[in-house]
Parts: C-alpha cells; sequence; structure tokens
C-alpha cells in the first residue's frame, strides 16, 4: 500500500488496509482531464466498515469504523463498469502492481468485485485516497 497516496487515512482509523468485504460503492464518477495525454480520472466514495467479533444483543456481529473513502484512480485506461444499482456491495477490491507490464506509464490494475450491483475494472497511473469521513449508515449519509 506504499504506493497509494494518502493510504495513511484509512490505516490510521482501522490499523491496517481494510479489505473492502461488504463495502459497498456509493459514487463512481468517470471525468476526463482536459490533457488527452493524462487520461481520465475515476473517483470512486465507498462505505467501508470493520466487522467484529462481538455479538449485539440482536445477534448480529458489531461493526465499527463507518467511513465513507473517496478514492481517486488517475490517468485511468480499459475502463469497464456494469451493474451500477440502488445497492453496490463488494466481495472485496484489489489493487494489483503491474508495473512489470510495461503498459506505458499505467502502473495499477483495480477491480471491484461486487456481490450485487456494481462490477468494475480499469488499469491506472496514480491511485489516492483523497479522504475519509465518519459515515451515518442508518442513513446513508455522513455523520454529522
Amino acid at each position: 500500500m506504499a504506493a497509494i497516496a494518502g493510504a495513511e487515512l484509512l490505516t490510521s482509523i482501522f490499523g491496517y488496509w481494510p479489505s473492502f468485504h461488504d463495502a459497498e460503492v456509493v459514487r463512481f464518477c468517470v471525468e476526463r482531464t482536459p490533457l488527452f495525454s493524462e487520461g481520465p480520472t475515476v473517483e470512486v466514495d465507498v462505505h467501508v466498515f470493520e466487522m467484529t467479533t462481538d455479538v449485539a444483543p440482536d445477534g448480529t456481529y458489531v461493526l465499527r469504523h463507518h467511513t465513507l473513502a473517496t478514492l481517486r484512480f488517475s490517468g485511468a485506461a480499459n475502463i469497464r463498469m456494469s451493474d451500477f444499482n440502488n445497492q453496490n456491495p463488494l466481495m472485496g477490491l484489489w489493487i494489483n502492481d503491474v508495473r512489470e507490464r510495461q503498459l506505458e506509464g499505467l502502473q495499477f490494475e483495480v477491480g471491484f468485485d461486487g456481490s450485487f450491483g456494481i462490477d468494475a475494472r480499469l488499469l491506472c497511473r496514480d491511485v489516492a485516497v483523497t479522504a475519509v469521513r465518519p459515515w451515518n449508515p442508518e442513513i446513508r449519509a455522513p455523520a454529522a
């Protein structure tokens, strides 16, 4: 995760880089840049949390660290996204270093493995965590 700018914003909350299992993509935005050579930017907001081994009185596992993380993928190419829906939980989010493939400056391959809704893949030059903020899962919005 050393190659991900701002990774410490997430690792400071969780103590590790989360797997994004059961996380939910709430926004997936693709923008072209003014300079053709830079490639598009993909910015994604993901509600990520930690599931503990503690059990609540209602019998469910206790979840903590509800966070809305904004991830930015710059210099994107081969963007494929399908099935964005009213709910977009993930089996996981993976980021692989592909520099050894020498893909003209593309350094990462990214996959959003959806369990329902979104499924996405892309290649990109840079990955960054640009923001984290508390998330209220009850109202599906940033916590006040």
